[in-house]
């Protein structure tokens, strides 16, 4: 007997399990022809609600799939406080006062924006701020009462800020300039558009550019008539020269006329005064200088 109940209350379980899942069933039917006219996305969710409860499994869990985008454009205002920055950085580098940002914050800046796609504007910004110091420093050569000595060591002055100011640029921008400036040919790397600019509005400005190529042959004469010149200041120059590419076009040219000026005064002046023996002497002392010159601060093909 007590197994003929036990089987009964099986079947009668059986029974009505089936009798809830032939009432889902309807249910379901009936809310999916209710709400499809109205909204289709809302029921699946109504019809997981009343299965859930009329068979009692519980909560629904949702699997969430991440949809992977591109990242988004960052806000105007974010891009121009973070251009704002990069600018306050630069001009204090050029006005030889101290930034208030470290180097790593300003590199991740221009990578930041790099990341948006915005290198092209980032470049065009950066050319400006520098077209722009240049300009303004061209002023301070245009004083007639700068003497020839004072002039040099102006110019001098002006290209090693130039240069020092220009490479703590490119360690903040570098990543623009590796991931942008290098990809493109028709583009020049910071440091060059650097020295392109300087080319055109310093050297590039006619007056200044005949002063300092006049000025380094004067020194040069001296030094060849037996006074004490400043040597560095002329290696300096020189080097300048050929960084920017006009050594050979606007220096060594008017060099090798002087040198042939020079030398063929002072070949009259040993015939004159001095007999074979001094000559002989002078003229290996006068190589020698020239030898010594060309090693020290004149570019070796000039030799």
């Amino acid at each position: 007997m007590p197994q003929q109940d036990s089987s009964s209350s099986s079947a009668a379980a059986a029974s009505q399990k089936q009798e809830r899942l032939k009432n889902v069933k309807l249910i379901v039917f009936s809310v999916a022809a209710d709400h499809h006219n109205n909204d289709l996305t809302k029921a699946p969710t109504t019809l997981s609600s009343f299965a859930s409860n009329m068979l009692g499994t519980g909560s629904v869990k949702k699997l969430v799939i991440k949809n992977f985008k591109d990242k988004p454009l960052p806000l105007e205002n974010y891009t121009e406080e973070t251009w704002q920055k990069l600018k306050e950085a630069v001009q204090a580098i050029q006005n030889s006062i101290s930034v208030k940002y470290s180097l790593e914050e300003l590199y991740q800046s221009v990578e930041n924006l790099c990341s948006y796609n915005l290198s092209a504007n980032l470049y065009k910004q950066l050319k400006q701020l520098c077209e722009q110091h240049l300009k303004a420093q061209i002023h301070q050569f245009r004083e007639d009462s700068v003497d020839n000595g004072p002039f040099l060591k102006k110019v001098d002055k002006c290209w090693q800020n130039h240069s020092r100011q220009m490479s703590m640029i490119r360690n903040i921008f570098l990543f623009l300039d590796r991931t942008y400036a290098f990809q493109y040919l028709m583009l020049s790397s910071i440091w060059d558009m650097g020295l392109e600019l300087f080319k055109s509005y310093i050297i590039g400005d006619q007056n200044v550019r005949s002063r300092t190529i006049d000025g380094i042959l004067v020194l040069i004469e001296k030094e060849r008539n037996g006074e004490m010149v400043d040597r560095c200041l002329i290696q300096r120059l020189v080097t300048m020269l050929s960084d920017l590419r006009i050594y050979q076009e606007s220096f060594e040219s008017k060099f090798l006329e002087e040198t042939s000026r020079f030398y063929a005064a002072e070949g009259r002046k040993l015939v004159q005064k001095k007999e074979i023996p001094g000559c002989l002497y002078h003229i290996k002392k006068l190589l020698e200088g020239e030898v010594d010159r060309v090693r020290t601060y004149l570019c070796l093909n000039t030799q």
